[in-house]
C-alpha cells in the first residue's frame, strides 16, 4: 500500500499541461493517385501513434503536444519514407508524396518489425510472433506456439484435444491465455486457441514470467495474447483446408468502413472437422484374448475421437472518430462436441462416451485516446453463457480392437453402470461476466501513469436426469468471484534509451460451493451435501526495465512478487474431461525473475543476424499442478504441491540471407525442482530432498528452416519452403510407466515438418501442402497420451474482395 500511496503523491504532484495541436494533411503517389490504407507511424519524445489513410488519402491526428515528429510511411506500392515536422501551431498541415513501384510485397515486413520492436522494448520477457505468412500454412496456432523459445506446447491428442501450455517451467492455469486483452475462458471451451485458424489472427504476443499490468488477469507464470485482424477496411477472405485423419478445416474473415462516417462491421467464422483415427501403440496399447492369457501389444487405430467445432464473431459499430477510436458491440457464438476415445491415460478405452458444448459471448467494446487531455481510456465489458452436457449412460467397456469386451450384470440403483463409473447426462451452465477498465495518464513528456481493473463472476448450475429423483433435488451450488486492481508506473530517461516499469496489484476472491459426495451406488447409499466458502486478498508488485545500449542492442530485466488464484474449472471441476473437484485448493504464489538482452538487425553485406536470450527463477509455492488419480488412472484431480524452485535459460537466433533464405533456431532448458521437507517424530525438519518436478519436460529444441523464391514459374509469383525439427528431452512421469519404454519417463521425441507454399500472380490465391511428423515417431506430451503420427494437409487460401 506504500507503495500505492507513493505513486498517486507523484501523480498529484507532477500534474502539467501542454499546448496541443493537430497534424492533417493527404498521401499520394507520383502518378497523382491517393495512397489509400498507407501506415504512418508517428514518433515524438514519449508520442507514438499509427494511424491509416482514407479512401482519398487523407489523415488526421488532433491533440498532438507541441513539439518534434516523425513521421514513417509504409504502403505496399512504394518504398518506406520518413520526414520530419514541428507543431507549434494549432494546426499543422503535411503533404507527402510517395514514389509509386508495383508490389513492394516486402516492406510488410518492415511494419511488422516495427511493432514487434516496440513490444520487445518495454523490458518484458516477450516473443512476438507474426502469423501473416504462417497462416497460409496447413498449421494451427498451437504449433507456432510450440516454435517459440521458452514455449512447449502440452496437447493430449489430435485435433480439438486439451492443450496445456508450459512457458519456462510454469504451466496449467499459471499461464493465462488472453483474445485481444481478454481472458479466453469467456469465449468457452470452443473458442480455443486449438480450433481459431491462423488466418484471423495478427500476432501472437507470449510473455514468460512477469506479465504487463494492463492483462490485468492474474498470471504467475506468463501470458500468452492473440491479437486477432480486426480489419477496419473493405476486404474478404477465406480459406479450405483437408488432410490426414479425416480433418477438415474452413474460415472466413471479412469487414467493411465507411470512410465517411466511420461505421465498421466485420467478422469471422470457422469451421473445423476431425476424425483423429491416427494409430497408437506401446505399453498401454494392449488386448486380453482370453481371461487368464497375457496380454497382446498392438497397433490400434483411434476409433471413437471425432471433433467438432464451429464459431464466428461479429462486431458492429464505429472506428476512428471524434469520441471514439473504438465503440463496438460484439457477439461470439460457437459450438463443438467431441467423442471421448481414453480416461487420463491410454489404460483405459471408451467407446460410447462423448460431450457437447455450445457458447454466447456478447460484448462492448469502447477506447478513446485523449478522451481528457492525456487522458486515455479502454473499457470491456462482456457476458458468457456455457451449455455443457456430458453422455456416458452405456454399459460397455472397450479394447483397442475397437468392439466390447464385457459388460456390467450387476444391478444396483442405477439399473445399469457406464464407461467412467455412474451412468450420467449431467448439463452444466456455466455464467461469466467479465469486465476490464484501463485509464492511462500522460504526465509530462516522459512519464505515464496507468490504472487497471479486472472483475470476472462466475455461476454454475447442474442438473443430472439419470440421478435418482430425490439426489438431483439436492442441488450443487458453485459461485465464484475476483477482483483485480493494478496501477502502474512507466517513465522514459536518457532520451528514451531507459525505460523503467513500476506496478502493483492487489487481488480479491470469494468461492462458495455445495457439492453433494455418495458413499456408494447402492440403493441404500448416503448422501453428503459438502459446503466450501473461501476468500482471499494478496498484494503483488513488481517491475521491468530495458535499457537501449545502442539501436542493436538492447538489454532487459523483470522482477515480481505474483499470486495466481485458483481458476474456477479447478476448483469446481468438468465432468466432460474427467476432472474431480478441489474445493480446497490454495493460491500460488511465486517470486518471478527475467535477465536477458536482445541484439537486432546485425547486418554484414547480404546476412542477417539477430539473437535473444533470457535467463530466469521462479521460486513459487502451493503450485496447482493435475495429476491422474489412484492406480486405475481414469480421473484428474487439481492438486497443491508445495514449494518449487525453478532456474533456467531460453535462447534464440535468427538469420536470413538476402531476404531469400530464413533460419530460427530456439533452445530452452530449466532445472525445476520439487522442494520437500520431512520431519522425525519430534517434529524437526529433515534436510530437505529436491525431486526434478513431474510430467514436465525442461529441456527442449527448435530449429525452422525457410526459402523464398520470388517469380517462381510465372512472373509475380512467391515459392516458399519450410521445414521445422523439435526436438524434446525424456522427463519423468507421475505414476506408472509409459507406453513401450518400460521406464518411468516420457522418451526423447523428435518431430520433423515440412511443406511448402505459393501464391499466384496478384495476392488472390495461395496453395500451400503439408508433412507433419514425417518420421512417424512416438510423440507424448501429458501423461503418454500419444499425438498423431505422419500426416498430409493441404490448403486453399484466397481473397475474394
Amino acid at each position: 500500500m506504500l507503495f500505492i500511496r507513493t505513486l498517486f503523491f507523484f501523480f498529484l504532484t507532477s500534474v502539467t499541461f501542454s499546448q496541443n495541436g493537430d497534424f492533417y494533411g493527404k498521401i499520394k503517389f507520383n502518378t497523382n493517385e491517393p495512397a489509400i490504407g498507407a501506415l504512418i507511424i508517428i514518433n515524438g519524445f514519449e508520442y507514438y501513434k499509427e494511424i491509416s489513410t482514407d479512401i482519398n488519402g487523407d489523415f488526421y491526428v488532433k491533440e498532438v503536444p507541441y513539439g518534434n515528429y516523425t513521421f514513417q510511411i509504409h504502403s505496399l506500392n512504394s518504398k518506406p519514407k520518413t520526414v520530419s515536422a514541428t507543431l507549434n501551431e494549432s494546426k499543422k498541415v503535411i503533404n507527402i508524396e510517395l514514389e509509386f513501384i508495383e508490389n513492394q510485397l516486402d516492406e510488410v515486413l518492415i511494419i511488422s518489425k516495427s511493432r514487434k520492436k516496440i513490444i520487445e522494448e518495454k523490458g518484458f520477457a516477450v516473443n512476438v510472433i507474426s502469423t501473416k505468412k504462417a497462416a497460409i500454412q496447413s498449421i494451427q496456432v498451437n504449433e507456432l506456439l510450440d516454435q517459440s523459445a521458452g514455449v512447449r506446447v502440452r496437447q493430449s491428442g489430435g485435433l480439438g484435444s486439451t492443450a496445456n501450455y508450459n512457458l519456462n517451467g510454469m504451466s496449467g492455469n499459471s499461464v493465462k491465455i488472453f483474445i485481444d486483452g481478454v481472458p479466453i475462458r469467456n469465449f468457452g471451451p470452443s473458442f480455443s486457441l486449438n480450433s481459431i485458424p491462423a488466418s484471423l489472427i495478427k500476432r501472437i504476443e507470449v510473455y514468460k514470467g512477469v506479465v504487463p499490468p494492463y492483462l490485468s488477469d492474474d498470471a504467475m507464470g506468463g501470458a500468452i495474447n492473440i491479437v486477432l485482424n480486426n480489419i477496419t477496411k473493405n476486404e474478404l477472405r477465406a480459406s479450405i483446408s483437408a488432410g490426414s485423419f479425416g480433418t477438415y478445416r474452413a474460415d472466413m474473415i471479412g469487414g467493411y468502413r465507411n470512410n465517411k462516417n466511420g461505421f465498421t462491421a466485420r467478422g469471422s467464422a470457422f469451421l473445423n472437422y476431425a476424425d483423429n483415427d491416427y494409430k497408437v501403440w506401446g505399453n498401454q496399447v494392449a488386448v486380453t484374448l482370453a481371461p487368464g492369457t497375457p496380454d497382446v501389444y498392438i497397433r490400434a487405430k483411434r476409433f471413437h475421437d471425432r471433433y467438432r467445432s464451429q464459431g464466428g464473431k461479429a462486431e458492429i459499430g464505429y472506428t476512428n472518430v471524434d469520441w471514439a477510436d473504438q465503440f463496438l458491440f460484439g457477439a461470439v457464438l460457437s459450438n463443438m462436441d467431441k467423442q471421448i476415445q481414453t480416461a487420463a491415460t491410454m489404460e483405459i478405452v471408451y467407446g460410447n462416451r462423448f460431450t457437447e458444448q455450445n457458447t454466447n459471448m456478447y460484448s462492448l467494446d469502447y477506447k478513446k485516446t485523449d478522451i481528457l487531455k492525456n487522458l486515455d481510456v479502454s473499457a470491456f465489458a462482456s457476458f458468457s453463457k456455457l451449455n455443457r452436457k456430458t453422455i456416458d449412460t452405456i454399459a460397455t467397456q472397450y479394447s483397442w480392437l475397437g468392439y466390447p469386451t464385457n459388460y456390467y450384470n450387476t444391478p444396483d440403483v442405477w439399473n445399469s453402470g457406464a464407461e467412467a463409473g455412474n451412468p450420467t447426462l449431467q448439463k452444466d451452465i456455466d455464467k461469466t461476466v467479465n469486465t476490464r477498465t484501463n485509464l492511462t495518464y500522460r504526465i509530462k513528456e516522459n512519464n505515464t501513469l496507468q490504472f487497471n481493473h479486472l472483475l470476472n463472476t462466475f455461476s454454475r448450475d447442474s442438473d443430472d436426469p439419470m440421478l435418482p429423483a430425490i439426489e438431483n433435488a439436492l442441488k450443487e451450488e458453485r459461485k465464484y468471484k475476483k477482483n483485480i486492481l493494478s496501477l502502474s508506473y512507466e517513465n522514459l530517461a536518457f532520451n528514451k534509451k531507459l525505460r523503467t516499469t513500476a506496478f502493483a496489484k492487489s487481488y480479491h476472491m470469494n468461492r462458495s460451493s455445495k457439492l453433494r459426495t455418495r458413499s456408494s451406488n447402492s440403493s441404500n447409499a448416503t448422501i453428503e451435501i459438502e459446503e466450501n466458502i473461501v476468500k482471499s486478498d494478496d498484494l503483488g508488485f513488481g517491475g521491468a526495465i530495458s535499457y537501449k545500449v545502442s539501436s542493436k542492442l538492447t538489454v532487459f530485466g523483470s522482477a515480481e512478487k505474483a499470486i495466481r488464484l485458483p481458476e474456477a474449472g479447478e476448483v469446481f471441476g468438468n465432468v466432460s474431461t474427467n476432472i474431480n473437484p478441489s474445493i480446497n485448493l490454495k493460491p500460488e504464489h511465486s517470486n518471478n525473475y527475467n535477465l536477458g538482452f536482445s541484439v537486432d538487425k546485425i547486418k554484414f553485406k547480404k546476412h542477417n543476424f539477430g539473437v535473444n536470450a533470457n535467463v530466469f527463477i521462479r521460486d513459487t509455492d502451493n503450485l496447482i499442478m493435475q495429476f491422474p488419480i489412484g492406480n486405475d488412472e481414469e480421473f484428474f484431480e487439481n492438486t497443491n504441491v508445495g514449494k518449487i524452485y525453478t532456474e533456467g535459460f531460453d535462447f534464440e537466433l535468427n538469420y536470413n540471407y538476402n531476404n531469400k533464405l530464413f533460419f530460427s533456431g530456439n533452445t530452452s532448458f530449466f532445472n525445476a525442482r520439487d522442494y520437500n521437507v520431512t520431519y522425525d517424530l519430534n517434529g524437526n525438519p529433515i534436510t530437505p530432498s529436491y525431486e526434478r518436478l513431474a510430467n514436465t519436460p525442461y529441456f527442449t529444441m527448435n530449429y525452422n528452416v525457410k526459402y523464398n523464391a520470388k517469380n517462381f514459374i510465372q512472373q509475380e509469383s512467391l515459392f516458399s519452403t519450410y521445414s521445422n525439427l523439435l526436438f524434446v528431452n525424456e522427463f519423468f512421469r507421475h505414476g506408472s510407466t509409459l507406453g513401450g519404454s518400460g521406464k518411468t519417463v516420457i522418451p526423447t521425441q523428435i518431430s520433423f515438418d515440412a511443406g511448402f507454399a505459393y501464391t499466384f500472380p496478384k495476392n488472390k490465391i495461395t496453395f500451400s501442402f503439408d508433412i507433419k511428423n514425417i518420421l512417424n515417431n512416438q510423440i507424448f506430451d501429458n501423461y503418454a497420451l500419444q499425438k498423431p503420427g505422419r500426416g498430409f494437409y493441404s490448403k486453399l487460401t484466397f481473397t475474394i474482395l
